[in-house]
Formats: C-alpha cells, structure tokens, sequence
C-alpha cells in the first residue's frame, strides 16, 4: 500500500496554464522580448522561473534573466488566480486519499504555491509543500522526495508521485520511486 503520495503542482492539480502564459508575455512585453506562441511558453515551463525566462527570452544573459524573472513575478503575483482551477476530479481524488500522506513538489515559487492551493481549498489535504525556494533543488533532483520519505518514514515501495511532465518523471525516477503521468499538463 503507498502511504506516501507525491504531486507535482502545475499541469498536475491545478491548471495554471493561461496564468502562467499572461506572466511570461508580460515580461516579454516589457522587456521586447521575443513574439512567441502559447505552445512555445508552454514548452519552457517547468525547469524554475529563472531558467524559464532564460529560456523564453533565448538569453544566458543573468541580469536580463533577472529583470525577466522580477517582473514575470509582479505580475502573476497580482493575476495567478484569474484563470488558474483545479482539474476535474483533482478535489476528490485528494479527498479519496486523505487518509494517506499527501504532499505537494513543485518548482514554482512556495508563496505562490500555497496561495493557490490555499484559494482553491485544497491546502488541507497537504502535509508539507516544498517549492523552489525551499533550499532545496529543483526537480529533477530527487532531493525533495527523499526529504519527504525521510520526513514520514515511507519506504520506496510505499511512495508514489504523480506528474505531468519529463521533468517529474525523471525526480520519480532519480528517487527510485512509482510515477504515473497525467497527460493534461504542461
């Protein structure tokens, strides 16, 4: 039996496609970055927020990748939850397992991360919520599935984590544990 269920956030649970894609051609705007389509954002999105702008803006350019980064924050910070929704059946599936560990891995920004969870009620069903700026390092490093088996005492057998992307397949994979994808994400 797994005691210990893992999600990644974006294009897992909830849906923050359309929120995200406003983010980024904000800075791209600003900044007269380059004029891309929702499905070339779409791609970039997962490695972080700093390598996503590095990414959409096609630059290793740090300080560039910094004003990006500033200003993709100030504006989501202000519109993540104009589109952004939980995914059919996500509510229930979670209340399905509420009798087993839960907790959240995500690479986006922890204050976003548990206004979101926290907007769309769903911040209960969570034991810990650890994002991209909790000192730990992104997926796909398996540091945060091991800081949460270590956390709860589960064994590999009894985790499993569920995502949406490469990137959540191979922290699954790095940390030796059971994956499933959902094919509705990123």
């Amino acid at each position: 039996m797994k005691k210990l269920i893992l999600y990644d956030l974006d294009g897992t649970l909830v849906d923050t496609r359309r929120d995200i894609i406003n983010g980024v051609r904000y800075a791209l705007g600003v900044l007269n970055g380059p004029d891309l389509t929702d499905d070339e954002i779409k791609d970039c999105v997962g490695t972080g927020l700093h390598a996503l702008i590095k990414q959409v803006f096609r630059t290793e350019d740090e300080a560039l990748a910094d004003r990006g980064s500033k200003l993709y924050r100030e504006h989501y910070k202000k519109h993540m939850l104009d589109h952004t929704h939980l995914y059919a059946g996500a509510r229930e599936f979670l209340e399905h397992f509420k009798d087993r560990k839960q907790a959240v891995i995500t690479n986006k920004p922890n204050p976003f991360s548990l206004q979101i969870l926290e907007a769309l009620g769903v911040a209960q069903y969570f034991i810990s919520v650890l994002a991209g700026d909790n000192g730990l390092p992104f997926k796909p490093d398996p540091a945060a599935i091991h800081h949460l088996m270590e956390k709860t005492g589960a064994l590999t057998e009894e985790v499993i984590f569920v995502g949406d992307s490469p990137i959540d397949i191979q922290a699954a994979r790095n940390a030796r544990v059971e994956v499933v994808t959902l094919s509705h994400g990123f």
